[in-house]
């Protein structure tokens, strides 16, 4: 298998005492998912075309289409860095929200991409989990 077959995930979980609602409004509003990931235009709607833009020298702008939805409960849309050949990385990131039982959200991200940028990859996802509370709060 050649690297530009394989394929690799990254699945992170974790726990939030907010309401899923929130945690929803948190990934869907662009001014929310802005305060934990980057400034973007996103539309919650199947088939609608969004930028994710990033600070000049903090690591460009992504291409993301909406792929899949189900309002309140998952959304699902490609990556793709800007600048990046038609043919290069284009990866998916997906976005579960699960109720639990006490009230608040378990979430589950899944990053589909391919080996080589693994790592690269786990560190964003990483650094959007790292500011939670902060975004829950804005979203109330």
């Amino acid at each position: 298998m050649n690297e530009r077959s394989q394929q690799d995930e990254i699945t992170v979980e974790c726990t939030v005492p907010d309401a899923p609602e929130k945690v929803w409004r948190a990934l869907t509003v662009p001014e929310l998912l802005a305060a934990w990931l980057l400034p973007n235009d996103i539309r919650p709607e199947e088939g609608a075309r969004f930028s994710l833009d990033g600070a000049p020298g903090e690591g460009g702008s992504v291409e993301c289409e909406v792929l899949e939805i189900e309002p309140q409960r998952l959304i699902r849309y490609s990556w793709r860095d800007k600048g990046t050949a038609r043919d290069g990385l284009e990866t998916t990131v997906s976005f579960r929200v699960l109720p639990t039982a006490d009230g608040g959200t378990r979430l589950r991200i899944v990053h589909e991409a391919r080996v080589l940028v693994r790592k690269a990859v786990g560190q964003r996802l990483m650094a959007c989990n790292s500011n939670v509370t902060p975004t829950m709060k804005m979203a109330a």
